[in-house]
């Protein structure tokens, strides 16, 4: 099947054009494609079906009011019929004509109604999808939040106080390591203006090698969470710049933090 009949068929101008709500330029190229591509042919023709079962299977009785006034209709049809010279129409087929479009319209009411429903349907169950995920989302976030303040309020965990030296006066903060549950996290409480360029990293230093444990952000005295390091002797803070993990500069460290046995 080529593309273009493909994207056709997907869309709803098949359904509109039954319904007659489309323009008249739609009207032309749907017609072209009808006549053009058997399988948009064999498409209208199934909805053309589908419509009629639908519109037999929700079939409303014509109000009885509605049948006196075509009654009443068709008698004074039959009156100035027979006093005109020329050949009347059969009052049945007038009934029949406002019958068919009391029916039509019947019909083409219903069908809307129903692809209203469908679409109000599948909105409500695409928003209940996405609460759904807002819930668990949700409860991930203070369950992981509650792992770490029950962390802080654990007998092993051990807390250091750290302050910038001259290069960072500015720089306040509190680390939380626990070994036992191998947790560790830091509070930025205040840090210094750094260039575009530059940002503060914090490091662990494990048989004499240093390990990048990631930038410092201060998150509005938030906890931020770090790998944790077996075998780390101490912690250093230093000022890099942007993209260097690979080693620790001696002359850029603004704090050192002795990890106890």
């Amino acid at each position: 099947m080529k593309n273009e009949v493909k994207i056709f068929l997907e869309s709803d101008l098949l359904e509109r054009y039954m319904l007659g709500e489309v323009s008249q330029e739609e009207e032309v190229r749907i017609e072209h494609f009808i006549s053009k591509y058997p399988e948009v042919e064999q498409e209208y023709i199934t909805l053309q079906e589908n419509l009629e079962l639908y519109a037999k299977a929700h079939a409303m009785q014509v109000p009885s009011n509605v049948k006196n006034e075509v009654m009443a209709q068709v008698k004074a049809t039959k009156t100035v019929a027979a006093s005109a010279p020329k050949k009347s129409v059969p009052w049945y087929f007038i009934a029949a004509c406002v019958t068919t479009l009391l029916f039509g319209a019947t019909t083409i009411t219903l069908w809307k109604q129903n692809r209203l429903l469908s679409t109000e349907k599948n909105t409500v169950a695409s928003q209940i999808e996405n609460l759904k995920n807002d819930i668990v989302s949700t409860n991930a976030k203070l369950e992981n939040i509650k792992s770490k303040y029950a962390v802080l309020n654990d007998p092993e965990t051990r807390k250091y106080i750290i302050k910038g030296n001259e290069r960072a006066k500015n720089l306040r903060s509190v680390a939380y390591v626990n070994p036992k549950e191998k947790l560790s996290a830091i509070n930025v409480l205040s840090m210094p203006e750094l260039p575009k360029d530059k940002e503060l990293k914090m490091w662990a230093e494990i048989n004499g090698e240093m390990v990048c444990l990631g930038v410092i952000e201060k998150a509005d005295r938030k906890l931020m969470a770090l790998p944790f390091k077996d075998n780390a002797s101490n912690y250093k803070i230093t000022i890099e710049s942007k993209g260097n993990d690979n080693f620790a500069s001696i002359d850029s460290e603004v704090a050192n933090i002795k990890l106890t046995e």
